[in-house]
């Protein structure tokens, strides 16, 4: 048996079938490359303002904090000339950090015993030395816990052996 199959293409206009299905493959492949080439230009973009904006950002915090400037009392005395941003910072910290607190670690001249460093660092041992013990302790009690409950099924068990006579019916049964 043989068929004979004719087909009228009528949206070709002045090329052949092979001429378009040419163009059609070729305008995809255009289209992916140009897709992928915007993507990546884009990405190559976004880093690249990224870069310069956080270079931006760090060198106008630098020059914020090199910046010198004068400090005046409330009547507008002078009492510091061109001091840095940086070094009032420092400053700052340090007499917060080295002024003394009480056992709380609030502020205060009465009672005082640490420093807020000191106590920063001995309030931070104490929390981990706890969390520490408290660990070490479960883990122990855990184990203890375990060796007693083995121990008494262990012992419970050996003596209902000997209760029921179950080596005796073992025994008797292997003489049989």
């Amino acid at each position: 048996m043989r068929f004979n199959v004719t087909v009228e293409i009528d949206w070709l206009e002045d090329g052949s079938l092979d001429d378009e299905i040419k163009s059609h493959i070729v305008g995809e492949i255009v289209e992916r490359i140009s897709k992928e080439s915007l993507v990546s230009v884009k990405r190559d973009a976004e880093k690249r303002v990224s870069s310069k904006i956080e270079e931006l950002v760090t060198k106008t915090y630098e020059g914020f904090l090199s910046k010198g400037v004068t400090i005046t009392n409330e009547w507008g005395e002078v009492k510091r000339e061109n001091v840095t941003i940086y070094d009032i910072i420092k400053e700052k910290a340090d007499n917060w950090l080295t002024r003394k607190v009480d056992k709380e670690g609030r502020e205060s001249n009465y009672g005082a015993d640490w420093t807020r460093m000191e106590w920063l660092i001995n309030h931070q041992l104490d929390k981990q030395t706890k969390r520490m013990s408290d660990e070490i302790v479960k883990k122990v009690s855990e184990e203890i816990k375990k060796y007693i409950n083995d121990s008494v099924k262990a012992s419970i068990g050996e003596k209902l052996v000997k209760e029921i006579g179950l080596e005796n019916i073992i025994n008797g049964a292997k003489g049989k």
